[in-house]
């Protein structure tokens, strides 16, 4: 197995240890207190654990131990009944198919929920389980592992001192996740396997494959990779055609190519020039460029081993609806994703309601799965100020798990909360937690008459309408004489409002000018409907 080095020589310990014990009791001697064959396993997914309990059934077996290496898996769901009498019936069916060999329970925190409402019958399978390891029935005719992840294992053992006495502490095994040179040796094993290579490109490429799936707490290390690779392999089959029978190699190498094609945010993405592109907006176009600058230079200064200053990436994006906050937000995630910052720069949109529930211990649970989501992108959290009500509100709930894993997280999670301005820096100034960890400002301006011109003929362009004259002219005035509330929104309700009334206008047949040129009275019709005119 690749790695897991410190658990090679526990386990090699331990095998000479039950070795030493097998030889003494044949030499006549007694060990009343034995240490027990009973396993607790602990590790992330694709750690191994599975793996290494099959490795103990033969350990055991091999040293006449256990009378086979049979391995018998079970979770929650075979051993948990649905009425009285049935969990400990399943539970000593199980032990009663495991006896000689080894009861591997996966995931057995999940025996025990204490969120369960109503009847749960998991404490029932511990109680019997435990019964059967100590009983005269039963008691050293099986071994029993179990394993999960290490948090959940610590509290669930701990929970059930019957269970967690049964488990001496030098009989506990905790895999540590791969590191990324073994990751990728995984990798080149599991192409090696399937009679493919990698380049030395083709790897170094893949690399990031591994690196944008490591973001959460999802990633199942080896067997991520092993997906992964499949993955590759997979779409190497799909497009090619095996023409050339006798250039065997061409069939069996990964290249650097192919990993690209399947990596989907290919560099083909420019978020400066999506900026650029943007209408009006001066002053944040200004502080995302200087941001970005500042990034690159201490990422360079990082590679070349020079000091770096902490980055502040948390940011307020404050102004009035329509004003672009939501699409400088998609730009700023997809900036720090080519600055090297951010692993997937994704956008995830959400806002109170996302974020608060409306009972005692909710909240926080709602909030670390929206946060869960984000990871390795942007949360974006729109009218950020309706989080606090007042301290006896559950949205300060939300608050305070934001800001805790905001630190837990790191560089690994941007926030952006976003709202008016003025409601904006009450809420900040409000929260020592939140006011320590935003220190970016991002103010979006209303945009002025000229600028909302601009983006109607910008609009009406990507659907391929044209204005006349008088349709700017027009709309030039409007602009001046009326406060638009809903800057962008309102020019695009306005273009919709606009191309309806021309539908109804010109002849479904008419030839191309009159269907693809907006007038003057289709704007008149529209303006008046959006304002409530009548």
């Amino acid at each position: 197995m690749i790695g897991l080095n410190q658990v090679k020589s526990y386990i090699n310990q331990y095998y000479h240890y039950l070795k030493y014990q097998k030889k003494r009791k044949e030499a006549g001697f007694q060990m009343v207190d034995e240490q027990g064959l009973h396993m607790v396993i602990t590790g992330n997914p694709g750690t191994g654990k599975t793996t290494i309990a099959r490795l103990l059934a033969n350990i055991y077996y091999r040293l006449g131990l256990l009378e086979s290496n049979k391995l018998v898996e079970v979770n929650r769901s075979q051993l948990v009944g649905s009425f009285m009498g049935q969990s400990e019936e399943n539970t000593l069916n199980y032990v009663k198919k495991a006896l000689g060999g080894v009861l591997f329970i996966d995931e057995a925190y999940n025996l025990k929920r204490e969120d369960q409402t109503g009847n749960d019958y998991g404490q029932t399978v511990i109680d019997t389980l435990v019964s059967s390891m100590t009983s005269q029935e039963y008691a050293n005719k099986f071994a029993v592992v179990i394993a999960g992840y290490p948090e959940e294992m610590n509290h669930f053992l701990w929970a059930n001192p019957g269970l967690r006495s049964r488990f001496p502490d030098g009989n506990f095994i905790q895999l540590p996740d791969f590191r990324e040179v073994e990751l990728l040796e995984i990798a080149e094993n599991t192409a090696l396997k399937n009679d493919y290579f990698f380049t030395e490109k083709a790897l170094s490429s893949f690399r990031s494959l591994i690196e944008k799936a490591k973001v959460d707490d999802s990633f199942g290390n080896a067997r991520t990779v092993k997906d992964l690779v499949l993955k590759v392999i997979f779409h190497i089959g799909a497009k090619r055609s095996l023409v050339d029978k006798e250039n065997w190699l061409n069939h069996m190498r990964i290249s650097e190519t192919d990993i690209l094609e399947l990596d989907q945010d290919k560099a083909n993405e420019h978020p400066m020039e999506q900026l650029d592109q943007l209408i009006g907006l001066a002053n944040v176009k200004e502080e995302v460029k200087k941001l970005s600058a500042f990034v690159r230079v201490q990422q360079k200064r990082k590679s070349m081993n020079l000091p770096t200053i902490p980055i502040q990436l948390h940011a307020v994006f404050s102004g009035n609806p329509g004003t672009g906050k939501t699409t400088v937000a998609k730009i700023y995630a997809k900036v720090l994703k080519n600055c090297g910052l951010l692993k997937r720069g994704h956008l995830v949109i959400t806002s109170r309601s996302d974020l608060v529930a409306g009972f005692v211990g909710q909240t926080a649970i709602k909030t670390k799965n929206k946060i869960r989501e984000a990871l390795g992108g942007v949360l974006f959290i729109d009218e950020a100020y309706s989080l606090y009500r007042g301290d006896k509100d559950f949205g300060k709930e939300a608050i305070d798990t934001l800001v805790d894993e905001m630190t837990r997280h790191n560089e690994n999670l941007v926030v952006i909360l976003a709202g008016y301005k003025d409601e904006m820096k009450r809420f900040i100034t409000s929260n020592p937690g939140l006011e320590s960890r935003f220190k970016k400002y991002f103010h979006f301006e209303d945009y002025t008459d000229q600028e909302l011109l601009e983006m109607v003929v910008s609009h009406t362009k990507q659907y391929q309408y044209s204005l006349t004259k008088e349709v700017e002219t027009y709309l030039l005035s409007q602009f001046s004489q009326v406060n638009i509330n809903g800057n962008g929104r309102f020019v695009v309700n306005l273009i919709n409002e606009a191309i309806q009334y021309q539908a109804l206008r010109v002849e479904v047949d008419a030839d191309t000018d009159q269907l693809t040129v907006l007038q003057q009275e289709d704007f008149e019709l529209a303006w008046k409907s959006i304002r409530g005119i009548r």
